[in-house]
């Protein structure tokens, strides 16, 4: 993995479970998970900027991505990978706008 790369993780894992977030409990420990796309196999896993952030209860527990499986984990929360990588997106920029704005105010 690229440094690049890690601290890209780092920042998601940072921002907390997503579906936590959505559900009004921000900043959730999260855990790293991979959208697979489609066509790819069980084994291969998606690039590493291609994740969501989810505690250990929704990525791998039973009422979980990998607990209920794609669809019907989309299902249950009503919201699909696709939503919820355009929401951490959003979550992403203003966090970055933030610390650009702190560090002006240094300047």
């Amino acid at each position: 993995m690229r440094k690049r790369e890690a601290e890209y993780l780092s920042k998601v894992a940072d921002i907390g479970c997503i579906i936590c977030y959505r559900a009004g409990y921000p900043g959730t420990p999260a855990e790293i998970h991979h959208i697979r796309g489609l066509g790819l196999g069980m084994g291969v896993r998606n690039s590493h900027y291609n994740v969501l952030p989810l505690c250990p209860s929704h990525h791998r527990g039973n009422s979980g991505y990998h607990g209920l499986g794609r669809k019907a984990f989309e299902r249950s929360y009503g919201v699909t990978e696709q939503e919820l990588q355009l929401q951490l997106g959003e979550l992403l920029n203003e966090e970055d706008q933030s610390s650009q704005e702190g560090s002006e105010s240094y300047a």
